[in-house]
C-alpha cells in the first residue's frame, strides 16, 4: 500500500472502480430506504432520480423493499458484523445511500461499500429535506471530482508541463518538482494514490502557495522550501496530474485545516456550511469541464532504501 509522508496533511479514504477507465468517472451507487416507510421511499426515489438525472452516478438495484436489513455503525463510522454481512453481499456496488425518515427528521448516509465505512450522515427536518438532498449531493459532486481527477486520461497537448530531474527517489527523501504553463491558466496539481483507495492530495494550490495563476512561461516549484513532502518507507509508482482551466474553481472552494500544509475538498457535513437552494433543480455537476481538460502527468518510483 502506497502511504506519503506528507507534513500537517492527512487525506480521507475514497474508492475507486478499476473497468471505469475510458468511461465516464462515477461511482455505482445503491439507494436503500431504512427503515422502508412510504416517506423514506419517496425521498430515496426522489434521491435516485437526482443521481441518475445528472449524471453523478449509476445507480443499481438493491433488496426488495420487503426484506428487512440491518444498517448500523459504531462512533467511528466502521459497519457491525451483520451490516458488513449486508455489504458483503453488494458485489456490484462502490457506495451505499441509506435513507430514512422518523420522529419528523430526515436522514442521508453515504457508506463506502468495500471498506465497509460510514463516509457521510446528515439529517434535517422533513420540511427541509430538499436543502438537506441537495448538501449530499454537493459532497457527491466532490467525490466525483476527485474521481475524475484520478482518471482522466493524460495528453501531451496539456498547456502545462512538469519538470523534474529524477524519476525515482528513496524511503524519506524531499520530492520537488517545476510546473510551467504555455498560456496564462489557473492550475491545479493532485497526487493520486496508487492503491485507489486514499483521496487525492492537492498539492497545489496549498497553504504556502495559494495563488495558483501561473503565467505563461513562469516556472512554479512545488512544493516550495517552506513545505515538506517525503516519500514513504514502502516502494510504489506514484502519479502526479496537472491541469489547467480558465476560470478558479470558487464554488468548490480547496481548503484545509489550520496546521494543514496541503489541502482537500472537505464534505459540507464537516464544515457545517449548508446548501440554501430550495428548488428542484439540483447544483451541476463539476466533473465535465475535468473530464474536458487535457491532463499532465508524470509517474515517479519509490525504492527501498
Amino acid at each position: 500500500m502506497k502511504r506519503f509522508l506528507v507534513i500537517f496533511s492527512v487525506a480521507s479514504l475514497s474508492v475507486f472502480s478499476a473497468d471505469r477507465i475510458g468511461t465516464t468517472p462515477v461511482y455505482k451507487i445503491a439507494v436503500e430506504a431504512y427503515p422502508s416507510t412510504e416517506e423514506s421511499r419517496a425521498l430515496r426515489d426522489f434521491i435516485k432520480e437526482q443521481i441518475q438525472s445528472t449524471s453523478r452516478g449509476q445507480v443499481t438495484a438493491t433488496f426488495p423493499d420487503s426484506e428487512i436489513r440491518t444498517w448500523e455503525f459504531d462512533k467511528r463510522g466502521d459497519a457491525t458484523i451483520e451490516t458488513k454481512a449486508n455489504l458483503q453481499s453488494l458485489t456490484q456496488v462502490d457506495k451505499l445511500v441509506l435513507v430514512s425518515t422518523e420522529d419528523g427528521q430526515a436522514l442521508i448516509s453515504f457508506v463506502d461499500v468495500l471498506h465497509e465505512t460510514l463516509e457521510y450522515r446528515n439529517a434535517l427536518p422533513e420540511s427541509l429535506s430538499k436543502t438537506l438532498v441537495s448538501d449530499f449531493l454537493s459532497y457527491l459532486d466532490k467525490k466525483n471530482i476527485y474521481l475524475a481527477l484520478s482518471h482522466t486520461g493524460a495528453s501531451s497537448s496539456s498547456q502545462v508541463k512538469i519538470n523534474s530531474l529524477k524519476s525515482t527517489y528513496v524511503a524519506g527523501e524531499p520530492i520537488r518538482f517545476e510546473i510551467e504553463t504555455t498560456e496564462d491558466n489557473y492550475v491545479y496539481v493532485v497526487l493520486v494514490p496508487e492503491n485507489q483507495k486514499g483521496e487525492p492530495v492537492l498539492l497545489f494550490p496549498n497553504q504556502m502557495q495559494n495563488d495558483n495563476f501561473v503565467k505563461k512561461g513562469e516556472r512554479v516549484t512545488i512544493p516550495d522550501k517552506r513545505i515538506s513532502l517525503k516519500a514513504s518507507p514502502s516502494p510504489s509508482k506514484d502519479r502526479i496530474r496537472a491541469f489547467v482551466t480558465r476560470d478558479e474553481w470558487k464554488e468548490y472552494q480547496l481548503r484545509g485545516k489550520k496546521e494543514d500544509s496541503f489541502y482537500r475538498l472537505l464534505p459540507p457535513a464537516v464544515t457545517g456550511t449548508k446548501t440554501l437552494a430550495r428548488s428542484l433543480t439540483p447544483p451541476p455537476t463539476l466533473t465535465s469541464p475535468i473530464e474536458e481538460s487535457l491532463v499532465t502527468e508524470w509517474e515517479y518510483e519509490i525504492l527501498s532504501r
